[in-house]
C-alpha cells in the first residue's frame, strides 16, 4: 500500500520531533520510531481507529501513539492527514 503524508502532517511531525529533539534526543528518536511502526501496521491493515471529522470536513480515523494521535484515511492508499498531541483537538 502507498503511504502519503499531507503537507500538514509532515509539518506536524517535523515540529514535534524538532521540539522533542532539543529537549530529549533519545525520546525524539523513540517517538519517531513508534509513529512509523504504527503507520506500517496501518498500511498492512492491522487495525482501524475511530472516525473523526476534521475542521476541514475531511472524514478520517485516528489512533493514539502516546503522546500524539495520528489522523488518517485509507481508501486506496494510506493518507496521513495530521499528527497532533492528544491534548489538542483535531483541526
Amino acid at each position: 500500500m502507498t503511504i502519503l503524508f499531507a503537507p500538514e502532517a509532515e509539518a506536524d511531525f517535523r515540529a514535534l520531533i524538532e521540539y522533542l529533539q532539543s529537549r530529549n534526543p533519545v525520546a525524539a528518536a523513540a517517538l519517531a520510531d513508534r509513529i512509523f511502526a504504527v503507520i506500517d501496521q496501518l498500511a498492512a491493515g492491522d487495525f482501524e481507529g475511530p472516525e473523526h471529522t476534521l475542521r476541514t470536513g475531511d472524514r478520517v480515523r485516528s489512533l493514539p501513539v502516546p503522546p500524539v494521535r495520528l489522523y488518517y484515511r485509507h481508501p486506496t492508499s494510506l493518507w496521513i492527514a495530521r499528527i497532533y498531541h492528544q491534548s489538542r483537538a483535531p483541526q
